[in-house]
Protein backbone atom coordinates (compact mmCIF):
# COMPACT_ATOMS: atom_id res chain seq x y z
CA UNK A 1 0.00 0.00 0.00
CA UNK A 2 0.95 3.69 -0.37
CA UNK A 3 2.80 5.55 2.65
CA UNK A 4 -0.54 6.92 3.77
CA UNK A 5 -2.13 3.92 4.10
CA UNK A 6 1.07 2.29 5.50
CA UNK A 7 0.79 5.52 8.58
CA UNK A 8 -2.95 5.16 9.04
CA UNK A 9 -2.37 1.15 9.72
CA UNK A 10 0.46 1.40 11.90
CA UNK A 11 -1.40 4.66 13.89
CA UNK A 12 -4.51 2.68 14.51
CA UNK A 13 -3.16 -1.04 15.32
CA UNK A 14 -1.29 1.53 18.09
CA UNK A 15 -4.57 2.66 19.10
CA UNK A 16 -4.36 6.12 17.93
CA UNK A 17 -8.01 6.52 16.50
CA UNK A 18 -9.56 9.82 15.47
CA UNK A 19 -13.02 9.74 16.04
CA UNK A 20 -14.06 10.50 12.20
CA UNK A 21 -12.81 9.08 8.91
CA UNK A 22 -13.75 10.39 5.78
CA UNK A 23 -11.60 8.11 3.54
CA UNK A 24 -12.59 9.10 -0.62
CA UNK A 25 -10.88 8.97 -3.97
CA UNK A 26 -10.72 6.23 -6.90
CA UNK A 27 -8.66 3.45 -4.93
CA UNK A 28 -11.26 1.19 -2.90
CA UNK A 29 -8.44 -1.01 -2.06
CA UNK A 30 -6.56 1.61 -0.06
CA UNK A 31 -9.93 2.94 1.27
CA UNK A 32 -10.98 -1.33 2.47
CA UNK A 33 -7.26 -1.41 3.79
CA UNK A 34 -8.24 1.81 6.12
CA UNK A 35 -11.49 0.12 6.95
CA UNK A 36 -10.01 -3.73 7.67
CA UNK A 37 -7.59 -2.15 10.23
CA UNK A 38 -10.09 -0.33 12.12
CA UNK A 39 -12.28 -3.87 12.39
CA UNK A 40 -9.43 -5.37 13.77
CA UNK A 41 -9.14 -2.71 16.73
CA UNK A 42 -11.96 -1.85 17.71
CA UNK A 43 -13.64 -5.51 16.87
CA UNK A 44 -10.61 -7.52 17.16
CA UNK A 45 -11.00 -11.12 15.56
CA UNK A 46 -9.48 -12.80 18.24
CA UNK A 47 -10.98 -11.75 21.10
CA UNK A 48 -14.03 -13.66 22.12
CA UNK A 49 -15.82 -10.64 24.16
CA UNK A 50 -15.20 -8.13 21.60
CA UNK A 51 -16.88 -10.63 19.00
CA UNK A 52 -19.61 -11.43 21.29
CA UNK A 53 -20.00 -7.96 21.61
CA UNK A 54 -19.95 -6.48 17.87
CA UNK A 55 -23.98 -6.54 17.34
CA UNK A 56 -23.63 -3.44 19.93
CA UNK A 57 -20.21 -2.03 18.98
CA UNK A 58 -20.23 -2.52 15.27
CA UNK A 59 -23.05 -0.73 13.06
CA UNK A 60 -22.65 -0.23 9.36
CA UNK A 61 -25.00 1.93 6.95
CA UNK A 62 -24.92 2.66 2.95
CA UNK A 63 -26.37 5.75 1.83
CA UNK A 64 -28.51 4.12 -0.90
CA UNK A 65 -30.44 2.26 1.99
CA UNK A 66 -31.12 5.42 4.13
CA UNK A 67 -33.47 8.40 3.90
CA UNK A 68 -31.65 10.31 5.82
CA UNK A 69 -28.70 10.91 8.29
CA UNK A 70 -30.82 9.92 11.57
CA UNK A 71 -29.86 6.54 12.13
CA UNK A 72 -26.17 7.02 11.84
CA UNK A 73 -26.33 9.83 14.13
CA UNK A 74 -28.56 7.64 16.31
CA UNK A 75 -25.63 4.83 16.17
CA UNK A 76 -22.82 7.53 16.97
CA UNK A 77 -24.37 8.81 20.29
CA UNK A 78 -25.04 5.33 21.23
CA UNK A 79 -22.55 3.98 24.39
CA UNK A 80 -20.19 1.29 23.40
CA UNK A 81 -20.79 -1.97 25.35
CA UNK A 82 -17.91 -3.40 26.93
CA UNK A 83 -15.13 -1.73 24.90
CA UNK A 84 -13.29 1.24 24.47
CA UNK A 85 -15.03 2.78 21.11
CA UNK A 86 -18.16 2.00 19.02
CA UNK A 87 -17.18 1.72 15.00
CA UNK A 88 -20.23 3.25 12.95
CA UNK A 89 -19.82 2.68 8.94
CA UNK A 90 -21.09 4.63 6.41
CA UNK A 91 -20.31 3.59 2.43
CA UNK A 92 -21.59 6.47 -0.08
CA UNK A 93 -23.20 9.14 1.83
CA UNK A 94 -23.78 11.13 -2.06
CA UNK A 95 -26.86 8.78 -1.85
CA UNK A 96 -27.98 9.65 1.52
CA UNK A 97 -31.63 11.56 1.25
CA UNK A 98 -32.19 10.25 -2.89
CA UNK A 99 -33.84 7.48 -2.60
CA UNK A 100 -38.40 7.54 -3.02
CA UNK A 101 -38.95 7.78 0.44
CA UNK A 102 -36.30 10.01 1.53
CA UNK A 103 -36.88 11.79 5.00
CA UNK A 104 -34.76 14.63 4.13
CA UNK A 105 -32.69 16.40 1.27
CA UNK A 106 -29.01 14.65 0.43
CA UNK A 107 -27.83 18.80 1.14
CA UNK A 108 -29.69 18.65 4.60
CA UNK A 109 -27.89 14.97 5.50
CA UNK A 110 -24.46 16.70 4.16
CA UNK A 111 -25.20 19.85 7.08
CA UNK A 112 -25.86 16.98 9.88
CA UNK A 113 -23.13 14.97 9.63
CA UNK A 114 -20.92 17.78 9.20
CA UNK A 115 -22.54 19.28 12.34
CA UNK A 116 -21.50 16.06 14.02
CA UNK A 117 -17.84 15.86 12.33
CA UNK A 118 -17.31 19.22 14.61
CA UNK A 119 -18.20 17.79 17.79
CA UNK A 120 -17.96 14.05 17.46
CA UNK A 121 -18.45 11.57 20.54
CA UNK A 122 -15.20 10.79 21.92
CA UNK A 123 -16.32 6.75 22.33
CA UNK A 124 -17.01 6.67 18.63
CA UNK A 125 -15.49 6.33 15.17
CA UNK A 126 -17.06 7.22 12.44
CA UNK A 127 -15.82 5.96 9.13
CA UNK A 128 -17.49 7.47 5.95
CA UNK A 129 -16.25 6.14 2.86
CA UNK A 130 -16.71 6.75 -0.95
CA UNK A 131 -15.85 7.07 -4.57
CA UNK A 132 -18.68 9.60 -5.23
CA UNK A 133 -17.45 11.75 -2.11
CA UNK A 134 -16.35 15.24 -3.82
CA UNK A 135 -13.62 16.84 -2.25
CA UNK A 136 -15.30 20.58 -1.96
CA UNK A 137 -18.16 18.72 -0.09
CA UNK A 138 -19.06 20.02 3.79
CA UNK A 139 -18.04 16.46 4.72
CA UNK A 140 -14.33 16.97 3.92
CA UNK A 141 -14.22 20.32 4.47
CA UNK A 142 -15.55 20.00 8.06
CA UNK A 143 -12.54 17.37 8.45
CA UNK A 144 -9.50 18.89 7.44
CA UNK A 145 -9.34 21.13 10.73
CA UNK A 146 -8.52 17.68 12.60
CA UNK A 147 -6.85 16.29 9.25
CA UNK A 148 -9.47 13.38 9.09
CA UNK A 149 -9.96 13.26 5.58
CA UNK A 150 -8.21 10.91 3.50
CA UNK A 151 -8.13 11.08 -0.13
CA UNK A 152 -6.53 8.30 -2.13
CA UNK A 153 -5.54 8.92 -5.74
CA UNK A 154 -3.36 6.78 -8.44
CA UNK A 155 0.43 7.45 -8.37
CA UNK A 156 1.05 10.15 -10.33
CA UNK A 157 4.31 9.11 -11.74
CA UNK A 158 5.03 5.25 -13.34
CA UNK A 159 8.23 4.64 -11.31
CA UNK A 160 6.65 5.33 -8.19
CA UNK A 161 4.22 2.85 -9.32
CA UNK A 162 6.40 0.30 -10.02
CA UNK A 163 8.03 0.89 -6.44
CA UNK A 164 4.51 -0.05 -5.11
CA UNK A 165 4.22 -3.22 -6.81
CA UNK A 166 8.07 -4.50 -6.08
CA UNK A 167 7.10 -3.45 -2.20
CA UNK A 168 3.77 -5.16 -2.48
CA UNK A 169 5.84 -8.18 -3.12
CA UNK A 170 8.00 -8.22 -1.07
CA UNK A 171 5.92 -7.58 2.05
CA UNK A 172 4.17 -10.78 0.95
CA UNK A 173 7.21 -13.12 0.83
CA UNK A 174 7.58 -12.86 -3.12
CA UNK A 175 10.19 -11.28 -5.70
CA UNK A 176 9.15 -9.74 -8.70
CA UNK A 177 11.72 -8.39 -11.51
CA UNK A 178 11.46 -4.84 -11.65
CA UNK A 179 11.18 -5.21 -15.98
CA UNK A 180 7.87 -7.19 -15.10
CA UNK A 181 6.25 -4.55 -12.45
CA UNK A 182 7.38 -1.95 -14.98
CA UNK A 183 5.58 -4.09 -17.58
CA UNK A 184 2.27 -4.22 -15.05
CA UNK A 185 2.17 -0.98 -14.46
CA UNK A 186 2.26 -0.36 -18.29
CA UNK A 187 -0.36 -2.69 -18.64
CA UNK A 188 -3.25 -2.04 -16.20
CA UNK A 189 -2.46 1.36 -15.06
CA UNK A 190 -0.73 3.48 -12.04
CA UNK A 191 -4.12 2.83 -9.45
CA UNK A 192 -3.26 1.13 -6.28
CA UNK A 193 -6.68 -1.24 -6.99
CA UNK A 194 -5.73 -2.51 -10.11
CA UNK A 195 -2.39 -3.21 -9.61
CA UNK A 196 -3.18 -5.35 -6.76
CA UNK A 197 -5.49 -7.30 -8.65
CA UNK A 198 -2.84 -7.45 -11.29
CA UNK A 199 -0.12 -8.78 -8.79
CA UNK A 200 -2.12 -11.45 -7.47
CA UNK A 201 -2.93 -13.00 -10.48
CA UNK A 202 0.89 -12.59 -11.99
CA UNK A 203 2.31 -14.43 -8.48
CA UNK A 204 -0.23 -16.96 -8.48
CA UNK A 205 0.96 -17.64 -12.39
CA UNK A 206 4.47 -17.65 -11.06
CA UNK A 207 4.03 -20.06 -8.81
CA UNK A 208 6.58 -20.28 -5.67
CA UNK A 209 9.08 -18.55 -8.25
CA UNK A 210 9.67 -14.90 -9.00
CA UNK A 211 7.67 -12.93 -11.54
CA UNK A 212 8.81 -12.44 -14.49
CA UNK A 213 7.65 -10.55 -17.50
CA UNK A 214 6.45 -14.15 -19.22
CA UNK A 215 3.83 -13.81 -16.08
CA UNK A 216 3.10 -10.60 -16.53
CA UNK A 217 2.22 -11.17 -20.20
CA UNK A 218 -0.01 -14.71 -19.74
CA UNK A 219 -2.18 -12.75 -17.11
CA UNK A 220 -2.45 -9.62 -18.84
CA UNK A 221 -5.16 -10.33 -21.06
CA UNK A 222 -7.64 -11.16 -18.58
CA UNK A 223 -7.21 -8.53 -15.92
CA UNK A 224 -10.51 -6.70 -16.08
CA UNK A 225 -8.43 -3.75 -16.71
CA UNK A 226 -8.02 -5.13 -20.12
CA UNK A 227 -10.90 -4.67 -21.54
CA UNK A 228 -9.54 -0.77 -22.04
CA UNK A 229 -7.66 -2.02 -24.62
CA UNK A 230 -10.99 -3.66 -26.15
CA UNK A 231 -12.82 -0.58 -25.75
CA UNK A 232 -10.80 2.11 -27.45
CA UNK A 233 -10.12 -0.75 -30.11
CA UNK A 234 -14.08 -0.44 -30.49
CA UNK A 235 -14.00 3.30 -30.38
CA UNK A 236 -10.95 3.45 -33.12
CA UNK A 237 -13.07 1.50 -35.64
CA UNK A 238 -15.99 3.85 -34.52
CA UNK A 239 -17.95 0.61 -33.86
CA UNK A 240 -20.27 2.65 -31.01
CA UNK A 241 -22.28 -0.63 -30.23
CA UNK A 242 -19.25 -2.67 -29.51
CA UNK A 243 -17.81 0.28 -27.20
CA UNK A 244 -21.03 0.27 -25.05
CA UNK A 245 -21.22 -3.12 -24.43
CA UNK A 246 -17.83 -2.99 -22.92
CA UNK A 247 -17.80 -0.36 -21.08
CA UNK A 248 -21.26 -1.75 -19.36
CA UNK A 249 -19.08 -5.37 -18.80
CA UNK A 250 -16.60 -2.58 -16.49
CA UNK A 251 -19.35 -1.46 -14.82
CA UNK A 252 -21.24 -4.58 -13.75
CA UNK A 253 -18.93 -5.47 -10.63
CA UNK A 254 -21.56 -3.98 -8.48
CA UNK A 255 -19.72 -1.34 -7.56
CA UNK A 256 -20.54 2.15 -7.11
CA UNK A 257 -20.90 3.87 -10.24
CA UNK A 258 -19.13 7.39 -9.21
CA UNK A 259 -15.60 5.34 -8.31
CA UNK A 260 -15.69 2.76 -11.37
CA UNK A 261 -15.95 5.90 -13.70
CA UNK A 262 -13.32 7.50 -11.91
CA UNK A 263 -11.50 4.85 -12.88
CA UNK A 264 -12.29 3.79 -15.98
CA UNK A 265 -11.63 7.79 -17.17
CA UNK A 266 -8.71 7.49 -15.73
CA UNK A 267 -7.44 4.49 -18.03
CA UNK A 268 -9.02 5.80 -20.87
CA UNK A 269 -7.24 9.00 -20.82
CA UNK A 270 -3.80 6.99 -20.02
CA UNK A 271 -4.41 4.87 -23.56
CA UNK A 272 -5.78 7.64 -25.57
CA UNK A 273 -2.53 9.53 -24.92
CA UNK A 274 -0.26 6.31 -25.49
CA UNK A 275 -2.28 5.66 -28.36
CA UNK A 276 -1.52 8.94 -29.28
CA UNK A 277 2.19 8.66 -28.72
CA UNK A 278 2.41 5.48 -31.32
CA UNK A 279 0.43 7.56 -33.71
CA UNK A 280 2.92 10.58 -33.67
CA UNK A 281 6.04 8.07 -33.13
CA UNK A 282 5.81 5.83 -36.36
CA UNK A 283 8.32 3.00 -36.15
CA UNK A 284 9.74 4.22 -32.77
CA UNK A 285 6.48 3.64 -30.61
CA UNK A 286 9.03 1.05 -28.08
CA UNK A 287 11.49 3.86 -27.45
CA UNK A 288 8.80 6.80 -27.07
CA UNK A 289 6.45 4.70 -24.59
CA UNK A 290 8.63 2.61 -22.42
CA UNK A 291 7.03 -0.20 -22.96
CA UNK A 292 7.23 -4.16 -23.50
CA UNK A 293 6.81 -5.50 -27.24
CA UNK A 294 3.64 -7.43 -26.73
CA UNK A 295 2.07 -4.31 -25.71
CA UNK A 296 3.47 -1.69 -28.63
CA UNK A 297 2.43 -4.10 -30.99
CA UNK A 298 -1.46 -3.63 -29.96
CA UNK A 299 -0.70 0.15 -29.77
CA UNK A 300 0.46 0.16 -33.16
CA UNK A 301 -2.53 -1.14 -34.22
CA UNK A 302 -4.74 0.90 -32.25
CA UNK A 303 -3.13 3.62 -33.38
CA UNK A 304 -3.92 2.78 -37.18
CA UNK A 305 -7.78 3.22 -35.97
CA UNK A 306 -7.57 6.50 -35.09
CA UNK A 307 -6.84 9.62 -37.14
CA UNK A 308 -4.44 12.27 -35.40
CA UNK A 309 -7.85 14.64 -35.72
CA UNK A 310 -9.90 12.44 -33.81
CA UNK A 311 -6.95 11.60 -30.92
CA UNK A 312 -7.46 15.46 -30.56
CA UNK A 313 -10.97 15.57 -30.02
CA UNK A 314 -11.06 12.28 -27.92
CA UNK A 315 -8.75 13.65 -25.23
CA UNK A 316 -9.27 17.19 -25.42
CA UNK A 317 -13.13 15.44 -24.35
CA UNK A 318 -11.80 13.39 -21.99
CA UNK A 319 -10.21 16.50 -19.86
CA UNK A 320 -13.73 18.28 -20.13
CA UNK A 321 -15.25 15.18 -18.69
CA UNK A 322 -12.56 14.72 -15.86
CA UNK A 323 -13.81 17.95 -14.81
CA UNK A 324 -17.21 17.16 -15.38
CA UNK A 325 -17.45 13.98 -13.04
CA UNK A 326 -15.61 16.08 -10.52
CA UNK A 327 -18.49 18.71 -10.10
CA UNK A 328 -18.46 20.91 -13.11
CA UNK A 329 -21.57 19.44 -14.76
CA UNK A 330 -24.53 18.42 -12.29
CA UNK A 331 -25.99 15.67 -14.88
CA UNK A 332 -22.46 14.32 -15.34
CA UNK A 333 -21.95 14.11 -11.19
CA UNK A 334 -25.48 12.40 -10.94
CA UNK A 335 -24.97 10.59 -14.07
CA UNK A 336 -20.71 8.92 -14.45
CA UNK A 337 -21.88 6.02 -16.29
CA UNK A 338 -24.29 8.11 -19.05
CA UNK A 339 -21.52 10.25 -19.05
CA UNK A 340 -19.04 7.81 -20.37
CA UNK A 341 -21.44 6.52 -22.84
CA UNK A 342 -22.00 9.86 -24.05
CA UNK A 343 -18.04 10.26 -24.65
CA UNK A 344 -18.17 7.33 -26.79
CA UNK A 345 -20.75 7.96 -28.50
CA UNK A 346 -19.45 11.53 -29.24
CA UNK A 347 -15.90 10.09 -30.33
CA UNK A 348 -17.63 7.34 -32.82
CA UNK A 349 -19.48 10.47 -34.08
CA UNK A 350 -22.56 7.77 -33.65
CA UNK A 351 -25.00 10.98 -32.85
CA UNK A 352 -26.60 11.74 -36.25
CA UNK A 353 -27.18 15.80 -36.49
CA UNK A 354 -25.20 16.30 -32.92
CA UNK A 355 -22.26 17.96 -33.08
CA UNK A 356 -19.61 15.93 -30.99
CA UNK A 357 -18.63 17.67 -27.60
CA UNK A 358 -15.14 19.02 -27.61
Amino acid sequence: MSDEVRALERAIAAGKLDPVYVLYGDEPAAIRAVITALRKVVVPPDDPTAQAMAAFNHERFDGVDLSGAGPVLSACAQIPMMSKWRLVELANPDDLGKGPEAESTNAAAMDALAAYIKAPSPTTVLVISGGGIDGRSKLVTACKAGGWAHKFEAYKRDDDAVGFVVGEAQAQGRKISRDAAAALVASVGTGRSELLGALDQALLHAGDGPVGLADVEAIVAHTREAKIFDLTDAVGRGEADTALAVLARMFAAGEKDAGVSMQVLAMLTRQIRLIFTAKVNPGRVAEATKLPPFLVRGLEAQARGFSESRLRSAYAALVRLDQDLKGGSHVAYASPYLALQRWILDTCRALPGVDART
